[in-house]
């Protein structure tokens, strides 16, 4: 048998090209996973990462950024209010890890790796619809946590507000709006829970109004609804990224006296009504209801009713209007009583919204019912 000659083709120059790719992928490999079970690389958060493990993290962190929050949507955040509710926040929520804005930082935290930054100059690396999305969602492996309930992103735009005034003011202005905000210890000695200014912070007293429109007055509720409300927000079946990081701290002692606390207060005076047709639509919504659109009266619930329900008069349109947007987008069903206010809230129209919400604005402020009184 004839013996057969095999000729054997040498490769062309781009298969050795390929071939010359897929070796050096494999080295790289293959030297990546020595490196990575050997434990050389030290991740103690007292030494720095090496400079292309910095960039490339860095690089990786800002395109991200960038590319979610191609769809955001920023408000208007120059108001007063609003920037002072987001400085509240800052205070409870972000001044533990950030420190006070212009001052040195706690060396626990300055021990972290990546270092919390000083957010004075943040508006300065950052538009504000990147903020945003830093706020709402978060950092990855850096210790900056995701905002408490990502479903009310409404919240957030507060601080992006008062990080832009931040950086536009300097940081004395932090101190001097803190200092401008305190509020004394209007109520008796002994009758005032521990901790309640950081509640009048925001919400007022019988002296004074919220901090914000967006902020409910809770002077003259009613204990019963007061204390589910907190108890709510403690088990996080009422979604609010402001209120769920207190109430998780507070006992049951601590909620049963702040919803006495409140519940006994007055409230200031509110406006006068101002009449017109948007007044007279939310007045008859108000009192009867649209019944071809199976909507009941408001003040069936609302108006002292029933204990379980918030009293609305007096409290002021933007935070009624927006509590309606929040059931009509869902963000607050979880509860029983939230999946009733949803429903009805999918059924108003935004004019309805509003005509309800500027009557019921105009309206007196609840005021307490006296010990001697039936």
């Amino acid at each position: 048998m004839d013996d057969k000659v095999v000729k054997v083709h040498p490769l062309t120059r781009l298969q050795r090209l390929g071939l010359a790719v897929l070796l050096v992928l494999a080295a790289f490999l293959i030297g990546g996973a020595i490196f990575i079970w050997s434990g050389i690389y030290n991740i103690a958060a007292n030494r720095d990462h090496l400079t292309i493990t910095t960039w490339l993290i860095t690089i990786l962190r800002d395109q991200s950024i960038t590319g979610a929050a191609q769809d955001v949507d920023v408000p208007d955040l120059s108001d007063a209010g609003l920037v002072a509710l987001g400085a509240q926040h800052y205070l409870t929520g972000c001044a533990d890890c950030h420190g006070t804005p212009g001052e040195p930082n706690n060396p626990v935290f300055t021990s972290m790796l990546p270092r919390p930054p000083d957010l004075t100059d943040a508006a300065r690396n950052y538009p504000a619809s990147e903020l945003y999305t830093i706020v709402h969602n978060g950092l990855k492996y850096s210790g900056m946590p995701a905002w408490p309930a990502p479903e009310r992103s409404d919240e957030v735009w507060a601080l992006i507000a008062f990080i832009e005034a931040l950086n536009a003011q300097g940081p004395e202005f932090y101190t001097d709006m803190l200092a401008g905000l305190s509020r004394p210890a209007l109520s008796k000695p002994g009758t005032m829970p521990d901790g309640i200014e950081t509640c009048t912070r925001c919400h007022g007293d019988d002296q004074s109004g919220p901090i914000d429109e967006l902020v409910p007055r809770l002077s003259g509720q009613s204990h019963d609804y007061l204390k589910r409300a907190l108890e709510e927000y403690r088990a996080e079946t009422r979604a609010s990224g402001f209120m769920a990081p207190i109430a998780h701290g507070m006992s049951d002692a601590e909620i049963e006296d702040l919803a006495t606390y409140y519940a006994a207060l007055g409230s200031p005076e509110t406006a006068e009504p101002d009449g017109g047709e948007e007044f007279e639509e939310g007045q008859n919504i108000v009192l009867h209801g649209i019944p071809e659109a199976d909507v009941p009266a408001c003040v069936t619930c609302h108006l002292g009713a029933n204990a379980q329900f918030p009293r609305l008069e007096g409290q002021s349109a933007a935070y009624l209007m927006g509590q309606l947007q929040v059931w009509r987008h869902g963000l607050r069903d979880d509860t029983g009583y939230g999946a009733i206010m949803a429903a009805i809230a999918r059924r108003l129209t935004p004019q309805q919204i509003e005509a309800v919400s500027t009557y019921l604005a105009s309206l007196p402020a609840p005021q307490p019912v006296a010990e001697d009184e039936p």
